[in-house]
């Protein structure tokens, strides 16, 4: 269930005018969601805050980055090197994509087509795709 993966928020203005919404987003995700159940939308509120201002300086670095970019080599040329990006990354999503269905056609031409994938988070634990 949703409720028990963590907070599910619709929109909020994380950083406003430069100032980080700590207050803001610290009674979001403290609150009991609106659908009656009792379970808020944290673990480790010190944590999440934590995240999200790292999340937020993140944001900040790569933006002075690509200002510097802009400066050094001009709006066009990395308007063209994103597209360039982009377009490739579809390609080669596009790419994989009919591979992985052209062995599922061939493997269960008139079956029920089963897909299982398997990873691990930081802490170790498991993450199951069925």
């Amino acid at each position: 269930r949703l409720a028990e993966e963590g907070a599910a928020i619709v929109a909020f203005k994380l950083v406003d005018k430069g100032i980080f919404q700590e207050e803001g987003i610290a009674k979001i995700l403290t609150s009991p969601p609106s659908d009656g159940e009792m379970i808020s939308g944290t673990r480790n509120l010190a944590d999440n805050i934590s995240d999200l201002r790292a999340q937020v300086a993140a944001n900040n670095n790569g933006i002075l980055l690509v200002q510097k970019l802009i400066e050094e080599r001009s709006l066009e040329v990395v308007h063209a090197y994103m597209e360039y990006i982009q377009k490739n990354a579809e390609t080669a999503v596009r790419k994989m994509l009919k591979n992985f269905a052209s062995r599922i056609d061939q493997a269960n031409a008139d079956s029920f087509v089963s897909v299982n994938a398997e990873d691990y988070m930081d802490n170790g634990s498991v993450i199951r795709l069925k």
